[in-house]
């Protein structure tokens, strides 16, 4: 009994206690006022809204531009590292090709591994640096055409070679191998010319035309050429140029010369005049001023004895007879009469042209002319100059010879008539 009291007790505390604290709540919640509204959602707010939008685009807009960035950065660093290694390995093939185009050179230059063959070469005329790299590459004597060129452009070889047949050796060097293309000594293609005493500027321009040396035409435009002038005092010093036929008439001097097939003309000229240089040396040239003569005269004096005499004793008689004749005073006997001036340049009267032979009158031809002609008629040589120097002691005004070159002389005319006869011409 006691417990059920207990427990009916213990109940009616909790209910006190429980209507106690609703009582409390509502009255606590019937006190509280009633809020008012103020708008703090950006919903509720269309400026703010479009604001936090703004903000919300830009913030997006940079943080894409960001992730761009970054990986851009990210692909171009592996596009850097691929390009990186692309141009490694383009520089490291370089290297290695130019490695070995320069070892191959440089082996070619020196001839390595080239077995020494005798070989004949043709360089064509003023052929250029890739010319004669080609044709010495097609001959064996190089490997490399490009590296020879190349040589050629650091060494400063010629920009041109003259051309010809040359004799080499694929064992060569590259220098040795311009250096004998430079050389006419190891030209093969080279000829000996015999130019004998008293022949003309035509008929020596023929004949280097005949020997392949250079053409008639292009050799006796070099034998009327100033370009010797500076090189030779008494070339340069001739009088009557303009009258002359052939300016270097007469320093042709007659020997034996050695050309190379298609040369130069102005070479060729050069070194005819050389030669003739070396021959009148200075005691010819102080004899000839003791005679009152310059070197032309003498030359042309010369050149008249050597068209006219039978030998050498000849020459001697002959000469006289000219001295006695420019040195007489009268006035008839400064025609010299000499038969090979007259159809000059040619050598007779059948080579002149068929057009011009019965009106033909050469400015040489010494019967209508007094004194000397304007320039020699022929190349003299060594006997006939010395002749022009030192004359015979004579008193002839006349000469002829018969068809047997046998020689007459005479003081007055009515004895040339009476040899004239004598010797088969009248």
């Amino acid at each position: 009994m006691k417990d059920d009291e207990n427990n009916s007790e213990f109940e009616r505390d909790r209910h006190e206690k429980v209507q106690g604290f609703q009582l409390q709540m509502n009255e606590n919640y019937s006190r509280r006022p009633e809020p008012k509204y103020t708008p703090v959602d950006s919903y509720s707010n269309p400026g703010e809204a479009r604001r936090r939008r703004e903000i919300s685009e830009i913030a997006a807009a940079k943080n894409m531009r960001l992730a761009h960035k970054l990986r851009d950065e990210k692909k171009g660093r592996k596009n850097k590292n691929f390009f990186r290694l692309i141009w490694f390995c383009m520089v490291f093939m370089a290297a290695v090709l130019s490695a070995k185009y320069i070892v191959c050179g440089v082996n070619d230059m020196f001839a390595v591994g080239r077995k020494p063959v005798s070989v004949t070469v043709e360089i064509p005329q003023n052929a250029t640096h890739k010319q004669v790299a080609r044709v010495l590459h097609h001959y064996g004597a190089i490997k490399d055409a490009s590296f020879f060129q190349f040589y050629e452009k650091i060494t400063k070889s010629p920009k041109t070679y003259s051309g010809g047949s040359y004799q080499i050796t694929t064992g060569m060097d590259y220098e040795a191998l311009i250096n004998s293309i430079k050389s006419v000594n190891s030209r093969v293609d080279t000829v000996k010319i015999t130019f004998t005493e008293g022949m003309n500027a035509v008929e020596i321009a023929g004949k280097l035309e005949k020997s392949g040396v250079c053409s008639a035409n292009d050799a006796l435009k070099a034998f009327n050429s100033n370009k010797l002038d500076s090189s030779y005092d008494f070339i340069g010093s001739l009088p009557n140029v303009s009258k002359r036929y052939y300016k270097l008439e007469g320093y042709l001097f007659p020997d034996t010369y050695e050309f190379t097939k298609h040369e130069d003309a102005n070479d060729v000229a050069k070194k005819i005049v050389d030669n003739c240089s070396t021959k009148l040396t200075k005691q010819i040239r102080e004899k000839a001023k003791e005679k009152g003569m310059t070197v032309d005269q003498m030359i042309v004096l010369a050149s008249m004895i050597q068209a006219e005499a039978a030998d050498k004793n000849d020459m001697l008689k002959v000469s006289s007879v000219f001295h006695n004749r420019l040195e007489s005073g009268r006035s008839s006997l400064q025609h010299l009469d000499s038969d090979p001036t007259i159809y000059y340049p040619f050598r007779q009267k059948s080579k002149v042209p068929a057009n011009i032979q019965g009106t033909y009158k050469s400015r040489y031809d010494t019967y209508t002319i007094k004194g000397l002609p304007a320039g020699a008629i022929c190349s003299p040589g060594m006997d006939a100059i010395n002749a022009a120097l030192n004359p015979a002691s004579t008193r002839y005004y006349y000469f002829c010879h018969d068809k047997n070159s046998k020689a007459y002389y005479a003081k007055t005319l009515s004895g040339h008539e009476v040899n004239l006869k004598k010797a088969g011409l009248k």
